[in-house]
């Protein structure tokens, strides 16, 4: 019966071990042009590595991308598919997905195998030159050829998964705003942006949205959102607010930005379940929030709740502080103490204290001793 059980507590060791090997594929860039003309440029090679962890016995590789090998993408001269790392370059547009695995001990009795695979890891994009020439066109972008352009590219297989066409689409149909157009062909032209943003949003796989130029245009939009439509309302009428929440909601990539906007929005049309849900979700996140400093001035850039770094717009700053600051005043008046309003105006306290507002609120009734300057 010792045996046994020894067995089956070897056994079982084994099968934990086993279960404890990992393998990780890392990629210096995930984001590329394709090869044009069969010229190789080293922007257009993407290193892949494959990371052991809690591994033993000898290992053998086999590398695969998802499209096809010679006509999609190609090795690199000196490697194959079976090296531990991988140098490739991509022919087509797209979002390829890449397995590695791995077998320890090939043909003996030992022989195990484990395998990882990531969809969606590399972005291979275009950057449009036509478009970005169109909507940099001086003295100002003829935002009208831009829409038609974008939707033209839209329209054709090669380019169903890019975001790209979509973000110059968007920009397209905001400048149509901006410049007040008011051909009957664009009066939607503000929720046909922001739809087309979101396309651009649930393409985008690897961080095209990341681009400083893309970036700029989000928060363009965003700002136009909040100026003429948040700011308005927001101790105005509550439905007309709460569309224009739900405008923003479309545009941020960043939901916490919104969120606690939203919570005082639900808590004031009296669905106080729904607005206690989102505070009791968003507090916790909030606190662990650290803004990042640069030189000794604050950037946009934030880590969150899990420590990972996040890129919020100028006017996602400006929402949250918003948000924040309406949403403290119901937390009060709803628990009757200042525990939750001390909480949150606590942790933007550094990030707000010089804006006249903020400064206002947290210096008045009741929120004089929430902090100590």
């Amino acid at each position: 019966m010792k045996k046994i059980i020894l067995f089956a507590i070897i056994a079982l060791i084994n099968c934990l071990s086993l279960s404890a090997q990992t393998i990780e594929i890392t990629a210096a860039k995930r984001l590329v042009e394709p090869v044009y003309e069969r010229n190789v440029k080293p922007e257009n090679i993407v290193e892949l590595k494959s990371i052991l962890k809690n591994t033993k016995g000898k290992p053998s590789y086999l590398w695969a991308i998802s499209g096809s090998k010679g006509k999609d993408w190609d090795y690199e001269k000196g490697f194959s598919e079976t090296n531990d790392k991988i140098k490739v370059t991509f022919n087509r547009l797209g979002n390829y997905t890449v397995t590695v695995t791995v077998v320890f001990d090939k043909n003996s009795d030992n022989e195990t195998e484990i395998e990882t695979e990531v969809e969606d890891y590399i972005t291979v994009r275009s950057v449009f030159p036509e478009l970005a020439a169109l909507y940099a066109e001086k003295p100002k972008p003829n935002y009208e050829k831009l829409t038609l352009r974008a939707s033209d590219f839209i329209a054709k297989p090669k380019y169903a998964n890019d975001p790209t066409p979509h973000l110059f689409l968007a920009k397209g149909l905001f400048g149509l705003v901006r410049e007040g157009n008011s051909e009957p062909e664009f009066e939607d032209a503000l929720e046909e942006s922001i739809a087309s943003l979101q396309s651009a949003i649930e393409l985008d796989k690897n961080g095209v949205l990341n681009d400083v130029e893309h970036q700029n245009f989000v928060n363009a939009l965003e700002a136009y959102i909040l100026k003429e439509y948040i700011e308005v309302h927001l101790d105005g009428k509550l439905p007309d607010l709460s569309e224009a929440i739900e405008l923003y909601k479309q545009t941020t990539l960043n939901p916490i930005a919104i969120n606690f906007l939203d919570a005082y929005l639900k808590y004031k049309t009296k669905n106080v379940k729904a607005a206690n849900l989102i505070w009791s979700a968003e507090i916790p996140k909030l606190l662990k929030y650290v803004r990042q400093e640069f030189d000794g001035k604050y950037t946009n850039v934030f880590t969150n709740e899990l420590g990972n770094s996040v890129q919020l717009t100028e006017t996602d700053v400006a929402v949250l502080k918003y948000g924040i600051m309406y949403s403290a005043n119901l937390l009060f008046e709803r628990d009757k103490n200042l525990n939750n309003a001390c909480g949150i105006l606590r942790v933007a306290d550094p990030w707000f204290q010089f804006e006249k507002d903020f400064r206002d609120l947290i210096e008045g009734d009741p929120f004089s001793s929430c902090v100590k300057r």
